[in-house]
């Protein structure tokens, strides 16, 4: 729903004051319910979401490592935009992009890196880390294989943070 929808329907919720770690960002008091504070219980919402499968397009690129090929460093980040626009996947995309020129010129010169490097464009980030996850479970679909979710290391960049 809307943000002015949302404003609407939770600034009319009653009941007891939600506690201060429930208070969300609208400029109002968020209440627990369980009714409305003029006395209505019901809401009419229609939903017309699309349920349709689509295609995703995840981008990957390799350079096999010389000493421990079998061993994946991966270097990712997704692409699909939805809350923060274009700056929230641009800024990784174009570290991204950086990444791979240097590699790129490295390569030229006959250089390899030690393990096997992995750069990775995710598609379909925004959707429930949907290009990341099925890449993962199509690369190791042995359970007993330790995966990107087993031992990981995350490091989130927001634009206009420090990590």
């Amino acid at each position: 729903i809307s943000y002015r929808d949302a404003e609407q329907f939770l600034s009319r919720i009653g009941g007891e004051e939600a506690p201060e770690d429930w208070q969300g960002q609208i400029n109002i008091t968020y209440n627990i319910g369980p009714e409305f504070s003029d006395g209505s219980e019901i809401v009419y919402l229609e939903v017309n979401n699309e349920f349709v499968n689509k295609t995703i397009r995840n981008v990957i690129g390799q350079i096999h490592g010389s000493v421990e090929p079998d061993k994946l460093v991966l270097l990712g980040n997704h692409r699909d935009a939805w809350v923060f626009g274009g700056a929230d996947p641009s800024s990784g995309t174009a570290v991204l992009a950086e990444i791979a020129n240097v590699l790129g010129q490295l390569r030229k010169t006959g250089w390899r890196p030690g393990r096997t490097l992995v750069l990775c464009s995710w598609d379909a980030e925004e959707y429930g880390l949907l290009g990341s996850t099925e890449w993962v479970q199509i690369k190791c679909p042995n359970p007993h294989y330790p995966t990107l979710y087993d031992e990981w290391q995350h490091y989130n960049v927001i634009p206009g943070t420090r990590p």
